[in-house]
């Protein structure tokens, strides 16, 4: 199975819990940044060394600035990012992958782990 990272700015961290519980419900091994720890934005760029995808809860398409790093450092990974809405951005929309919906993000999860 695909191993995730869900990102986002911590403005947004009810609607990262609510993608948490449906990835928890489809049985989904994922990791988060919820809170900032004393590792700061090194924590993230180490989850981001053990994921296969990161995604991006980004309403509205809001991508502050240390989302921006972790989507460059998973950009140089060469590691598939996607974010919940298009960002406003071009050099960073550049980087996407594609643009899912938390549906959609479990559905290319559960697919991509029965190959």
């Amino acid at each position: 199975m695909k191993r995730l990272y869900v990102c986002g700015s911590f403005k947004f961290l009810r609607e990262i819990e609510e993608l948490e519980c449906e990835l928890k419900e489809k049985n989904i091994k994922y990791e988060t940044s919820k809170e900032m720890n004393n590792r700061g934005i090194l924590g993230c760029l180490e989850k981001v060394d053990d994921a296969d995808i990161v995604y991006v809860v980004n309403p509205r398409g809001y991508v502050g600035k240390s989302v921006s790093v972790d989507l460059g450092y998973t950009y140089a990974e060469n590691k598939s990012i996607y974010v919940m809405n298009r960002v406003d951005d071009p050099p960073i929309m550049n980087l996407i992958n594609g643009v899912l919906s938390p549906k959609a993000l479990i559905e290319l999860l559960k697919v991509s782990s029965s190959k």
